[in-house]
């Protein structure tokens, strides 16, 4: 059975949920020991890069639950909204 584009997104929604930030060259690294070199390349700025197929279906997976820091150049889950509804006294930092 060979690895999908939905398949690798899926999982890359799920590292960043659970790790809550997740560098573009980690999760390149990432993607190349666990899925193959084939989903991932150098763009036109010298960086290593994730498939545009495994991109757009990462779109569709996270579905907005997952926010992009251009100067980081990493995915992050932004959990403000979730402790917006949280009593600040009863939250541990």
């Amino acid at each position: 059975m060979s690895t999908t584009a939905t398949e690798i997104a899926t999982w890359m929604t799920d590292i960043i949920t659970t790790e809550h930030k997740v560098t573009q060259t980690d999760m390149v690294d990432a993607i190349e020991a666990k899925f193959g070199p084939e989903w991932t390349y150098v763009n036109d700025n010298g960086h290593a890069s994730i498939d545009r197929a495994v991109l757009r279906e990462f779109r569709k997976a996270h579905r907005g639950g997952v926010k992009w820091d251009r100067e980081d150049r990493a995915w992050y889950v932004d959990d403000t909204a979730a402790a917006e509804g949280t009593d600040s006294e009863t939250t541990e930092n």
